[in-house]
This record gives structure tokens, sequence and C-alpha cells, in this order.
């Protein structure tokens, strides 16, 4: 599995969130809290999918058994991190939760579409 392949995915989908949620923010002046809010989803949701490729390049080329309980396990432990890490931002930090919540409801779903791409993709190689 190429990790250039990866970042630029990565990159293509940090853009294209960027873009919008910098047009949305245009169009509805956005407060403060809301554009935070912005901001920590894209950084929480670009730290899981990092984390989630290299638990992937990690196990990828281990038996299928393997591989199964450690990318099964490693997410697991990477929601119950980012509901820690979510619960803690809303407790603690002065941000719009709704805006915070949705805005990384969106990009967890582009990220796990471009994981799912890439993981089919690497296994129609082989």
């Amino acid at each position: 599995m190429k990790s250039k392949t990866f970042f630029i995915g990565v990159l293509v989908v940090l853009g294209i969130y960027s873009l919008a949620g910098w047009q949305i923010a245009d169009a509805f002046q956005f407060s403060e809290e809301k554009i935070k809010g912005l901001w920590y989803s894209g950084i929480i949701g670009t730290l899981n999918i990092v984390v989630a490729f290299f638990t992937i390049k990690l196990t990828i080329k281990r038996e299928a058994k393997t591989f199964m309980k450690m990318f099964f396990g490693g997410m697991g432990a990477r929601f119950l991190v980012l509901i820690v890490v979510i619960i803690s931002i809303v407790k603690f930090i002065n941000i719009d939760q709704f805006t915070f919540i949705l805005s990384l409801l969106i990009l967890y779903v582009l990220y796990q579409i471009w994981e799912i791409w890439l993981i089919n993709s690497y296994l129609r190689k082989e």
C-alpha cells in the first residue's frame, strides 16, 4: 500500500472539506465558535484516518485472521479514543457543538469511503 497515494487522497478530501467549509462559513457568516468547530473536526478526522492508514499498512500483508483481528481491534480503539476526544472538546472548548459534530461526521464518512477504496484497490492488485 503506497503512502504517497494515501496522503494525496487525504489532501484531496481535506481540500474539498476546507473549500466547502470556507464557502459555507462565508455565505452564512459563521461565528468564531462555528469556525473553530470546523477546524477541530478537520484536525481530529484527519488524525483518525492517518492512524487508520498506519494500522492497515502494518497489518495488510498478514494472514486474513490476524489482519481482521488487528484491523477491527484498531478500529475499535480509534473509535473509543475518538469518542473521548469528542466529549472532551465539547465539554471544555467553546465551539458550536452542532457544527463540530456534523462536520466531523461528514469528514469521517468521506475518509471512510477513501479508506475502503484504498483497501479494495490494494487487494485487487494482489
